[in-house]
């Protein structure tokens, strides 16, 4: 595993209790689920979803509500604990790298998640993404708006812009973006860039 991922997975994994008061202990307060809604919008109602570094199970625990086939995945071993106890199944620990699922999924939830990938990685990962939905799967994914590469308490964070964000997704050929939007964080001045992904591979049979 590549060291900005261990630093940051190791973050994650030593703050665990502060995530858990966040998106566990008051879930109106801190997130009204208008994203998973957006998302969902584009799904059947029997679709199988996919919750790409689901962290404390905040948002599988909605689609699984909901009545969807959820499959929960996350790189840190402690947030894995955590959505294993919220959501009372197996959850993943997995590296979004060693991820080797094909036309598995009809959606792929990825909420603040891959923005923890460097550019060569995010790159392979959408990769992986478009081999795990099925054709006309969707993906959803958020970024922090900007333009540059950071790390913030060890997280390293891979910030972007629509032209940013457009160079890179040009290296797959089958993911076409439907929808863009920008949102603000909690009432806080953190804005994230917001997209629905379709997927436009051809299978044959």
């Amino acid at each position: 595993m590549k060291d900005y991922i261990k630093d940051t997975l190791k973050y994650y994994d030593n703050n665990i209790e502060s995530y858990k008061d966040l998106w566990l202990n008051d879930f109106s307060k801190n997130y009204n689920f208008e994203i998973p809604d957006i998302f969902l919008s584009y799904l059947s109602n029997n679709s199988h979803i996919l919750d790409l570094g689901c962290g404390t199970g905040r948002d599988s625990k909605y689609f699984i509500d909901k009545g969807y086939e959820v499959t929960s995945i996350d790189g840190s071993i402690e947030m894995c604990k955590v959505a294993e106890n919220l959501l009372n199944r197996k959850v993943d620990q997995i590296n979004f790298l060693d991820m080797n699922y094909n036309n598995e999924f009809d959606g792929v939830f990825a909420c603040a998640s891959l923005l923890h990938l460097s550019n060569e990685d995010l790159i392979l990962v959408l990769k992986k993404i478009s081999n795990a939905l099925k054709s006309n799967g969707i993906l959803y994914t958020c970024f922090k708006y900007g333009e540059s590469t950071r790390i913030d308490n060890g997280r390293f964070y891979n910030d972007m812009n629509e032209e940013k964000f457009l160079e890179l997704i040009k290296n797959i050929e089958n993911l076409k973006i439907i929808k863009t939007w920008i949102t603000e964080q909690y009432k806080s001045d953190t804005k994230f860039l917001n997209y629905i992904i379709k997927n436009n591979k051809n299978i044959d049979f």
